[in-house]
């Protein structure tokens, strides 16, 4: 099984920059999955059903979200709908958004989940107790009696927290247990992108996908001046330097286990 993942979709250039990638992409890795982290899809505050119907029509087949998933509270109802939208499992369930969603093509499937770190991080339910829950309950009983579907096959988590350390530790965590821990949130990609001794694929970020010319998405004059003066203004995003970050993942689809994972940086004309 091959999967295309992107960082973190930055507003109206990083929609442009998946419109424009994709066919390229698809043409040199043929993904049987592409998926996006898309918290940040409309003006890096939340997404709308306009802003991700851009990305649904581009080929992306699920998004994961994070703690800005819920900005826009003209989307609420339609997170509550779109069942493609996979919300942080370790937030409350009263909070609107699919917890755990399983994507199938032919004998292909592909379990998603996401998660938020508490380091630097807003209130939320610790990660590692909810991804502990997630395996011994919600994985082995609920998603087979619903979905009718075989277990194990791949699950891939997208960890979307703020330092280090705590996506190091989710990735020790969850080594053999789930297919792939892709961190998200910092909008820098690193460059430590390897398969674990146990066969979990792991990267600590896989950063941004939109304008680089930017404070990670934010018109950098306007960033520079807020550390130069400390007087708050008005973020506005960036549309230069369209840059793609992206993994692509090959994954055993009958042990789950990672084969091979790629990390991609390239910037769109």
């Amino acid at each position: 099984m091959k999967v295309l993942f992107f960082g973190d979709v930055y507003g109206k250039a990083g929609r442009r920059t998946v419109q424009q990638a994709l066919p390229q992409l698809r043409e040199e890795f043929n993904p049987d999955f592409v998926l996006a982290n898309a918290e940040n899809l409309a003006d890096g505050k939340g997404l709308t059903e306009k802003t991700l119907s851009q990305l649904f029509n581009s080929g992306v087949d699920a998004v994961t979200g994070g703690n800005h998933l819920w900005d826009r509270t003209e989307s609420l109802e339609y997170l509550h709908s779109q069942k493609r939208i996979v919300k942080p499992l370790n937030y409350s369930e009263e909070a609107p958004g699919n917890p755990y969603l399983v994507l199938s093509k032919g004998d292909l499937h592909l379990g998603i989940i996401c998660l938020c770190g508490q380091l630097l991080m807003p209130p939320c339910d610790s990660p590692f107790a909810a991804l502990d829950r997630f395996i011994k309950y919600s994985l082995s009983i609920d998603n087979e009696k619903q979905n009718n579907i075989p277990l194990p096959y791949p699950i891939i988590l997208d960890f979307h927290a703020e330092t280090t350390s705590e996506k190091r530790a989710m990735g020790w965590f969850a080594d053999g247990k789930i297919s792939a821990v892709l961190g998200t949130h910092t909008h820098i990609q690193t460059a430590d992108e390897e398969i674990l001794p146990l066969g979990t694929a792991y990267i600590t970020d896989v950063g941004m996908t939109g304008s680089h010319n930017s404070v990670i998405g934010v018109k950098k004059e306007i960033i520079i001046e807020k550390f130069r003066t400390s007087v708050p203004n008005r973020f506005e995003s960036s549309d230069e330097g369209l840059q793609v970050n992206a993994v692509f993942l090959v994954l055993d689809s009958e042990t789950g286990f990672a084969e091979k994972i790629t990390r991609i940086k390239r910037n769109i004309d």
